[in-house]
């Protein structure tokens, strides 16, 4: 067992050294916030562990491993190197060639993959919209991605939920993909609270020359990290076949009950969120809603609100 060394540093060590075969002790001490003395320890302990990581004293020595030496099961289960390789495939979709990675998400891809001895090509997660505009928000995801790694402030306009346009300056915390959706997560200077910002409705994201020093412990931020927080309502209706599929893609229905007419019950939740009453909206015309009451009555609302605009 390596001390103080978790799996992720570990597979990182070792893979920093199969990249570059010499590295010097301060500069994986550098890398890793730790001490000069415990990279040695940690070389001692991966040695001592069957792994030929090995120290050279002198002008031109560092931190070395044996020649053809590639990561196996001693480091990572197979399962582990497909989850692996399947992540870095998935994100490396995002943008292709041009965006958020580059070429490199795509060659990293390549090279792990022959550290996997199963089908790595048995999973594949496109996170690229299929819109052809969705190089925005690669461009846009590069830019963020940048103002994490360097620890940087980033700069935005944004489109808020009533649709105004506000100028926002964050210090970012970590990107998210929730329900069908990327988010900013960060530390909002203007709102002064951690706060979630969708991609999509970002526009001129700049990366700024001033520190992001605030951090979700630091600046008093209590909520969960893990992903945005939406209030939940839980939907029962009555939904007839020509957009029956078209729930289906929506929504997840806990519950889906056909009947002999070709219609469904089904029940499912929705955040309540404008957009998520938008989408019921447009399902009105060919499904009514149940329960509950408030929910329809919004539904309505709108319906009658779309009503006098065409007229």
């Amino acid at each position: 067992e390596v001390p103080q060394m978790q799996v992720e540093e570990l597979f990182e060590f070792v893979y920093v050294l199969i990249d570059k075969r010499q590295v010097t002790a301060r500069e994986m001490a550098e890398r890793f916030g730790v001490s000069v003395r415990t990279v040695y320890r940690w070389v001692e302990a991966l040695s001592v562990a069957g792994i030929p990581v090995y120290s050279m004293k002198g002008r031109g020595g560092g931190i070395a491993i044996s020649e053809g030496y590639s990561l196996d099961r001693r480091i990572l289960s197979e399962e582990e190197k497909l989850a692996i390789v399947s992540s870095v495939k998935a994100m490396s979709s995002l943008g292709g060639s041009q965006g958020a990675f580059g070429s490199a998400g795509g060659k990293a891809a390549e090279k792990l993959s022959h550290l996997v001895a199963g089908d790595a090509g048995w999973l594949e997660v496109d996170f690229a919209p299929w819109s052809p505009d969705g190089k925005s928000l690669s461009a846009v995801f590069a830019v963020l991605r940048e103002c994490i790694l360097k620890k940087r402030q980033v700069t935005f306009d944004y489109f808020r939920a009533d649709g105004k346009l506000e100028a926002r300056t964050v210090h970012p915390w970590k990107l998210i993909y929730k329900g069908q959706a990327w988010y900013l997560h960060g530390w909002c200077v203007s709102r002064r609270e951690g706060r979630f910002f969708k991609l999509t409705r970002m526009r001129s994201a700049v990366m700024t020359a001033r520190n992001a020093d605030a951090r979700p412990d630091a600046a008093g931020f209590s909520g969960k990290a893990g992903s945005p927080q939406v209030k939940l309502l839980s939907i029962r209706a009555k939904v007839l076949p020509p957009r029956i599929s078209f729930l289906l893609d929506t929504f997840v229905c806990s519950e889906v009950v056909p009947h002999k007419d070709g219609s469904i019950t089904a029940s499912f939740s929705v955040p309540d969120e404008d957009w998520a009453y938008d989408i019921l909206l447009g399902l009105s015309p060919n499904m009514r809603i149940i329960s509950p009451r408030s929910v329809r009555q919004k539904v309505l609302a709108l319906a009658e609100k779309a009503v006098i605009l065409y007229k």
